[in-house]
Parts: structure tokens; sequence; C-alpha cells
């Protein structure tokens, strides 16, 4: 008799365990669709019963403290961790889940702190180090994250996990020096090419930029100089400004003086524009050019629209770009598709009469190391150059680049 009351209690306790255990596996189940949907005060409602119902199953409460950094909750996430993360022997999900907290909120001193406790642990977590070194290049400790960096390449035998934070600490320096080659040819009709080139050289300051520029120029036996100088500055809201002002040699190749304004709006999200003017004094003429820029970004990819306008002859020029960028690599492409009498870089004739230019274009920009650069650019025209006449033009042009 005994033995049958014993049996009968022991299946009415084992029922009564598997059905506790089958019911939180289907409720974080519920609990996991609702966070995938992004339901996140839903899916809290359902896990907090749970947290409270069963306080020692730290996988429940690991769980809990992620939805509330999901959240962005990030204060109640900490509360619910930190007992987790903070004695001797610490739950490793845990101090993962509260490193993300402390990183999304951006509190990146405290953040460098669980992952040393964690690199105690685990010192070949190459996610957790990427996050320090990550941190540790937004303080500025530029010089430790480095060599983070490069203890960490002996441990993965790669540093292509850190490539993005090499190009964060790269594009902090200062100074940047560049040259350049321009070639312009034609044919049918032919005519001794153009040749153009330039050395410049940048310096950044904390919100502002200045560029001085020494172009050369030689046609026809002709050989002029231009100095100009370029300087950005910053605002608060993500807005910038940019100047531009030169004057030259001679008389033809150059404009005898030349000056610009732009000032670029703060995006709006996906959405960059502009409005500015250049000015360009020539021994015989006056040349005003009003212009701006409507951008749109999606991911990796860049369209924009460029118009000019020709204040003194009432003309009208297009520029249409589309534009990949590998942010990581800093390389991009660029196509474009012009039409009119636009600029080529600091290039521009005035023009007194309505003459047409088709062009179409492509530009590459490729990192080799960490602070490299090399861009060639091609430039198809196909020019009218008196009314009704048209030939074929090349605009070839390299440019090299180190910054330091």
């Amino acid at each position: 008799m005994k033995f049958i009351y014993h049996s009968i209690l022991l299946l009415f306790i084992s029922s009564i365990a598997f059905g506790q255990e089958l019911s939180i596996d289907e409720t974080l189940a519920n609990v996991k669709r609702e966070v995938e949907k992004e339901n996140f005060d839903k899916a809290l409602s359902l896990i907090e019963p749970l947290r409270a119902k069963f306080p020692e199953n730290e996988d429940i409460q690991v769980y809990a403290g992620r939805i509330y950094s999901w959240k962005k909750d990030y204060k109640t996430a900490a509360k619910i961790l930190s007992p987790m993360a903070d004695r001797a022997n610490p739950n490793p999900e845990a101090l993962q889940a509260i490193i993300n907290i402390y990183f999304w909120s951006e509190d990146y001193e405290r953040c460098i702190i669980y992952c040393d406790k964690y690199l105690l642990s685990d010192p070949k977590s190459i996610d957790v180090l990427r996050i320090k070194a990550t941190c540790l290049e937004k303080l500025n400790r530029d010089q430790e994250a480095l060599e983070l960096i490069e203890k960490a390449s002996f441990i993965d035998n790669s540093t292509q996990a850190f490539s993005g934070i090499r190009t964060l600490i790269g594009r902090k320096a200062k100074n940047t020096v560049s040259a350049s080659y321009l070639n312009i040819s034609t044919s049918e009709p032919g005519q001794s090419p153009f040749h153009y080139g330039y050395v410049e050289y940048s310096h950044k300051f904390s919100k502002s930029a200045i560029v001085g520029r020494a172009n050369v120029g030689h046609i026809n036996d002709d050989t002029q100089m231009l100095f100009e100088a370029d300087y950005y500055q910053t605002f608060s809201n993500k807005s910038y400004l940019y100047a531009n002002g030169g004057i030259s040699t001679g008389e033809t190749i150059f404009p005898v003086a030349k000056a610009g304004l732009e000032y670029y709006f703060a995006p709006h999200k996906k959405f960059d524009y502009s409005f500015g003017a250049r000015f360009m004094h020539f021994e015989t003429d006056d040349i005003t050019l009003l212009t701006g820029q409507l951008a749109y970004t999606a991911e990796v990819y860049t369209v924009a629209y460029r118009p000019y306008y020709d204040t003194s002859n009432e003309l009208f020029s297009h520029v249409l770009s589309l534009q990949k960028v590998n942010e990581e690599k800093e390389r991009l492409i660029r196509l474009e598709l012009q039409y009119g009498n636009v600029p080529y870089l600091y290039l521009y004739n005035n023009f007194t009469q309505p003459l047409k230019a088709y062009r179409a274009g492509i530009q590459y920009q490729h990192r080799f190391g960490e602070s490299f650069f090399v861009r060639p650019i091609f430039l198809y025209e196909r020019e009218e150059y008196v009314p009704g006449e048209y030939r074929n033009r090349f605009n070839v042009q390299l440019i090299v680049t180190k910054r330091f």
C-alpha cells in the first residue's frame, strides 16, 4: 500500500515539475517571438513573472536584462545584470550583456572595466577585444587601442576585425599632403595637350581645417601659377562652411583672382544639401556661378545632383553622380554625368556664348597601408568648341595623398 502511495506521489510531483519546465520553455519561446518583432514591452510582460517565480535561474535573469538593454532602458538592464557580473565568479553571459549596455550607452570608461573583467577568463575573445579597442578610440586613447589591436592580431592571426578602428584612428591625422597631375587632350580636331598640376597641404584643427594649394598650368608654351586657400568651419549641428580664395600670376590659363563660399546644411535623415557661389575675375570678364547640391545616401551609395548657373552668360550646367564608399577601407568609386560648362576642379573658362558639352567620368580611390591614397580620374567630353562643331576631349588625372 505504501509503495502504491509513494508511486502516486512521485508521479504527481514529476508531473508538476514537467509542467513547470514545459511552461518555462513555452513562455520563453513566446518571449523570443515578441523580441524578434521588437515588441519589447510585450516580451517583458511575459518574462517578468518568470523572473519573480525563478529568481535563481540566471538564464532568465540575463535574458530579461538583455531585453531591457534592447529597449534602451540601460539603467534597469544594468540593475538586473550587475549582481551577476560584479561577483567574484561572474556569469559570462551577464558580463557580455553588461559590456554591450555600457558600450551602447557610450559609457566607455565603465565598458572597459567590464571588458577587462571578461578578458581575465577569456583573453582570446575577439568580440570583447574589438569593443575595448573601440572604447579606447572613442576616448582618444589611440595608442592604447593600436597596441591592443597588435596584441589581438597574434591571437586571431589577422587584423580584419579591427580595420574599421584603425581607419577611425587614421582619420584623426592632423596633416595631409597631396600632389596631382592633370592632362587634357583633344582629338578630331586635336591640339597640343594642356598640362596642370598642384601640390597642397592641409591641417585640421578641432572644428576647422585650412588648405594651401599651389597650382601650375602649361598651355601653348605658356606657364602660369595659381595660389589658393580653402577654409572649412564645422558647427555643432553638423553643418559646415566652405570658403575659397586664390590669385594667379597670369591672366589666361587661370582666373586672375577667384573666390567661393558654400554652406552645407545639417543633414536631414538621409539627405544632404548645400548652397553657394563661385566668383572668378578674368582679364576681360567676370564670372559668377551659383551652385548647390542635393544628395541622398542609402547605406554605401550616394546619389547627388549639383547645378551651376552662370549669371553672366545665363548658362545652366548640371552634374549627376553616383558614388559607392567603403568606409572601413576608405575606398570609393564615383560615376558622373555632366552637361554644360561645369568647372573641372579649379578650371573654368570665361565663355561668352552658350557652347554645349556632354561628359561622362569615373574616379576611384584606393588606400595603401593606413595613410597613403591614390585616386585616378578619367573624364570624357564631347565638346562644342565653336557653334555647331564638336570634338573629343579627354581629361586624365592622378592624385596621390599622404596623411600624417
